[in-house]
């Protein structure tokens, strides 16, 4: 299954390339996260909680981050297992600078679904893919506006397919 999106974040590529390689931004900002854990240098163990339509479970497995780039580019691999099924996912991220202190960022991932989860469909698990990605991307902005801030607090979220988002902009 492929998937591919966009998402403009209120942060320059630097900053939101710190955020992405940050495993404590990563820990609070990935839908469903319950566990992450350094297990060597750009390697971690995960634990989340996820599904698609009837089919929810906890998934537990391995995340990499590699082919590095920065402040520009690179490649997250993740694998896990459940009682739902199996999950393995590569994903390209590219961050260019949009102007007016902003990122855009896109992204080209390739997953494979085994078990009981495969058995919802193509379709459908195509669209959960891309809305927690939009939650997740959302969450990094969100946290990123925080540090802005200095306050840890939301602000606007970011938008999904190439939209700029805003004040109450809804993702």
């Amino acid at each position: 299954m492929k998937i591919s999106g966009t998402a403009t974040l209120h942060a320059p590529p630097p900053q939101v390339w710190a955020a992405l390689t940050d495993p404590a931004v990563l820990a609070a900002t990935i839908p469903g996260c319950e566990r992450l854990e350094a297990t060597g240098p750009d390697q971690y163990a995960l634990t989340v909680t996820a599904g698609v339509a009837s089919v929810r479970g906890t998934y537990a497995g391995q995340v990499a981050l590699s082919e590095q780039r920065e402040p520009e580019a690179l490649v997250l691999t993740a694998s896990g297992s459940g009682a739902p099924g199996t999950i393995a996912t590569s994903v390209q991220v590219r961050l260019a600078g949009a102007g007016g202190g902003q990122t855009e960022l896109s992204y080209d991932a390739d997953a494979q679904v085994g078990g009981v989860i495969a058995g919802v469909g193509q379709r459908m698990l195509a669209s959960v893919a891309k809305r927690t990605a939009g939650e997740f991307f959302t969450a990094v902005n969100e946290a990123l506006d925080g540090q802005a801030a200095g306050t840890g607090s939301a602000g606007a979220a970011a938008a999904p397919a190439g939209q700029t988002a805003g004040p109450g902009t809804a993702a």
